[in-house]
């Protein structure tokens, strides 16, 4: 059985491979305008790397009884979902960070944000320079991602109200060849 194991370790190391993502579009929205104003943009480092600002004002506060709806989709004639479409409360999982998936999608921006207590959030909310390498080392986990274009899916509910959204679109490149 350890034989076996060690087998099937060291096949998955050989499979991973070095990722490369480029962001390709953002999109934010606050659904709900008097609740608040959220700006975001892609700023160009070099030919191949980028990063993403993101800034949410909230207007009525504090924010609390929040969650996220997180699919992860992949564009094929269409995004259509693939791996991940999950819910959860942003609040529990901020206390107690246990579920492996929004755990990964955490922690590839908590370094660069201020999202980094518990609830309630009473101030703007901040993701600064996230990135792309940021994402490439997330990405170096998962041998079973191909090449092509995918999104990240966003939601955000306050007190069961959906308040805004935020799609990530991105390119992954380099991961194997197809």
């Amino acid at each position: 059985m350890e034989t076996l194991l060690c087998k099937w370790i060291l096949l998955g190391s050989l499979m991973i491979c070095h990722a490369y993502v480029t962001f390709t579009n953002l999109k934010c929205v606050m659904v709900d305008k008097s609740f608040g104003d959220v700006k975001c943009h892609i700023k160009a480092v070099n030919r191949t790397h980028k990063y993403i600002d993101l800034t949410a004002r909230l207007f009525k506060g504090p924010a609390e009884n929040v969650t996220v709806n997180l699919k992860l989709m992949r564009y094929d004639h269409g995004y259509k979902p693939f791996f991940i479409d999950l819910s959860y409360d942003a609040c529990k999982f901020m206390k107690n960070p246990k579920n492996p998936f929004v755990s990964s999608f955490y922690n590839t921006f908590k370094k660069n944000s201020n999202l980094n207590h518990t609830c309630p959030y009473d101030h703007d909310l901040i993701v600064d320079k996230l990135y792309t390498g940021n994402l490439e080392r997330n990405f170096d986990n998962f041998p079973s991602m191909m090449n092509g274009d995918y999104a990240f899916f966003t939601e955000w509910f306050m007190n069961k109200i959906q308040r805004a959204y935020v799609n990530v679109y991105f390119r992954l490149t380099g991961s194997r060849d197809n």
